[in-house]
């Protein structure tokens, strides 16, 4: 038996590796009580803060609000699963949003909307596809190649609009995150375009499969025959693009192209991912805890705002809810399904790769 992974596996191996993944499946099985605990905490926050403030949170409004909010956050967060998934994580994706928003603000208002946006989400795609290259190719430290990286953007971006901020974007822009496609947020239906092709890419593809058993175990996905560099320079490429999408939104959203315009939205990104119950390391997580862990953090957000608390508390207890989340899972077992999880990914990805002579 070979290995080729440039050809679709026969229908009986696609049989076998679907048997084997289903059985090897049962062995991760943490993620769903992560969300059914997420899911829990998000109506029972939703439900406290409705009966504390009910004219400030539990209007139409407001819900309006949370949801615009969420649909940015959710983007950027989609981005950085692909690279928690992987294995490592991308800290330069709010350099890449306010990097992208300044490259599409400043080229449509010479050229036009579509193409500003094109060369906005270009922009960002070539940041991600860097950092991918520094770390699969020549073995950089994540941490190193993005915080380099995001000291590098953040520099671009402020050279090239002189330290200002862009106004007067055109207004066909508003579409992308300002207005509404009639009864649905602009932001919240291209979140959700998004979330579909990322769930169709990671569980419908080989790709999919691919970032799975990486994250796994890359020495196995290697043997394996996976093409492992490949792949990871995909993985930081999505990811930068979907940030790029995600300043684009919140560009639009606030009518200015600003380099400083994403600050913030890496932590929120890496946070959110993690107590959606992606693993830092690799190997596990999947798209609903996402979208609940952006939910989550949403909520509590907005409620502490209208309670009025200080920046400085907020930030205090993001950070205690991260480390709780983080706890919580540990506590539960969620280890032992970690390492499950490892072991069943790269069987998973030599079934599926595997094809007779």
């Amino acid at each position: 038996m070979s290995v080729n992974q440039g050809s679709a596996p026969s229908t009986a191996t696609q049989g076998r590796g679907g048997k084997l993944g289903q059985a090897l499946r049962l062995l991760g099985g943490k993620s769903h009580g992560t969300e059914m605990r997420l899911l829990l905490a998000v109506l029972i926050l939703v439900a406290l803060f409705v009966v504390i403030f009910p004219e400030q949170f539990g209007s139409p409004r407001n819900a309006e609000n949370i949801a615009r909010h969420a649909a940015i956050l959710l983007v950027v967060a989609l981005g950085q699963m692909f690279a928690l998934l992987v294995g490592g994580f991308d800290i330069s994706v709010g350099a890449t949003m306010g990097l992208s928003a300044t490259v599409g603000a400043i080229v449509m208002l010479q050229y036009g909307t579509v193409v500003g946006i094109i060369v906005g989400l270009l922009a960002a795609a070539a940041v991600g596809a860097i950092n991918g290259l520094l770390i699969s190719k020549f073995r950089v430290s994540p941490f190193v190649a993005t915080l380099g990286m995001l000291t590098f953007v953040q520099g671009f971006a402020n050279h090239i609009s002189e330290g200002r901020s862009i106004f007067g974007l055109p207004e066909s822009f508003g579409w992308f995150g300002r207005n509404s496609w009639g009864f649905l947020p602009s932001t919240v239906g291209l979140a959700i375009i998004f979330g579909v092709l990322v769930w169709v890419l990671l569980n419908r593809t080989r790709v999919g499969l691919n970032i799975y058993a990486i994250g796994g175990s890359r020495s196995t996905s290697l043997l394996a025959g996976i093409p492992v560099v490949r792949t990871e320079l995909l993985a930081y490429t999505l990811c930068g693009l979907l940030a790029g999408v995600a300043g684009l939104m919140l560009s639009s959203r606030v009518v200015v192209g600003q380099a400083s315009l994403g600050q913030g939205y890496e932590l929120l990104a890496i946070a959110t991912a993690v107590i959606g119950g992606v693993a830092i390391g690799g190997g596990v997580g999947r798209l609903l805890g996402v979208v609940l862990g952006v939910l989550l953090l949403s909520v509590i957000t907005t409620g502490m705002n209208i309670a009025g608390l200080s920046e400085f508390i907020q930030q205090m207890l993001t950070g205690a809810v991260l480390i709780a989340a983080v706890l919580v899972d540990r506590l539960r077992g969620r280890g032992d399904g970690t390492r499950f999880s490892r072991l069943r990914k790269p069987f998973q990805a030599v079934a599926t790769a595997a094809k007779p002579n």
